[in-house]
């Protein structure tokens, strides 16, 4: 008979009484829903509609766009609990902006340069072939064996920002965007030099580079100069430099010239123009080839992340 009081106690205890004390201090009481259960809804900007799915199935889309399967399962779990981090880091923003127009009115979208990378499972299994279930079946154990779990700096999750390849040593936010954040600071990526995207070039002509900067940037004059005074980052990339007597930003430069970093050295002779280039992407936050180093050498997908994002934390969301 004892028992089975208190049995009955610890029920109305678990049930009834820790969820009415949690209202009485917060207000309200909101039981944590497993990511499997938690729906958003995303606008799929290919087939123009919003479509509600799961948070794990969007997340695995989102990975196996990001991410070759082929990587190290600790670089993948990483990614996952990157582009996690960031799609809550972004319904969280949404809350109190709104959600922008090219949303639709959906919570995300697919469009990787609004949001990140996502895709449907056509065509991830015409781009993977025959091994479409078995890179399918890796990713999903990725997503799923770090369900729920996000990036937090001082209590608040992070915009866990990637990017492809560093130049040996990534880029901090404030260089590139102008928002500094602690936890995107510049950090030793060694492992990028073995990634195939660490180095790439690019030639113009002469004419057709003064064609572009005569459309992109105003008041360029070339009697004064080609290109002059460089500024760079502790990364390398390049913050500013001056083109035809004008100074922009090195991002404007990149997606001007269509370069696939900030890191670039220009070189003119003979009435053309190179561009040698290090690194692919913004440079900022984790480098996905540099991580893929990191688990090669037998590094966690928390250590990896620890790596590089300063100083957060692996915390759960709803929790």
């Amino acid at each position: 008979m004892r028992r089975l009081i208190i049995i009955i106690a610890a029920v109305f205890l678990a049930t009834v009484l820790i969820p009415a004390v949690l209202y009485l201090r917060c207000g309200k009481y909101e039981k944590p829903v497993p990511e499997k259960e938690d729906t958003i809804s995303v606008y799929i900007k290919a087939e123009d509609r919003v479509c509600e799915m799961s948070k794990s199935q969007y997340l695995k889309e989102v990975v196996s766009a990001e991410m070759p399967a082929s990587f190290e399962k600790e670089a993948l779990k990483a990614q996952a609990v990157a582009a996690r981090s960031y799609l809550e880091a972004r319904r969280d923003a949404y809350k109190v902006s709104g959600t922008p127009d090219v949303h639709k009115g959906a919570e995300i979208c697919t469009d990787s340069t609004h949001c990140k990378a996502w895709i449907a499972e056509s065509e991830r299994r015409s781009l993977w072939g025959a091994d479409a279930d078995k890179n399918w079946e890796k990713i999903s154990q990725a997503v799923d064996e770090t369900a729920d779990e996000i990036l937090s700096y001082d209590g608040e999750v992070i915009s866990a920002v990637f990017h492809s390849t560093s130049s040996g040593k990534t880029e901090s936010s404030k260089d590139v965007w102008g928002g500094e954040r602690p936890y995107l600071v510049s950090v030793d990526s060694p492992g990028d030099k073995v990634s195939p995207k660490f180095k790439s070039s690019k030639e113009i002509s002469l004419e057709e580079f003064k064609k572009i900067a005569r459309e992109n940037i105003d008041g360029v004059d070339f009697s004064k100069e080609l290109v002059g005074e460089t500024l760079r980052s502790d990364a390398g990339g390049i913050l500013t430099v001056s083109v035809g007597g004008v100074k922009i930003k090195g991002t404007k430069l990149r997606s001007i010239y269509g370069l696939r970093s900030t890191n670039v050295a220009i070189n003119i002779q003979n009435d053309m123009v190179s561009f040698d280039v290090t690194g692919y992407g913004h440079g900022v936050g984790m480098s996905q080839y540099g991580a893929n180093y990191l688990a090669s050498e037998g590094k966690s997908y928390d250590e990896i992340l620890k790596t590089y994002y300063t100083g957060v934390e692996i915390a759960k969301t709803g929790m």
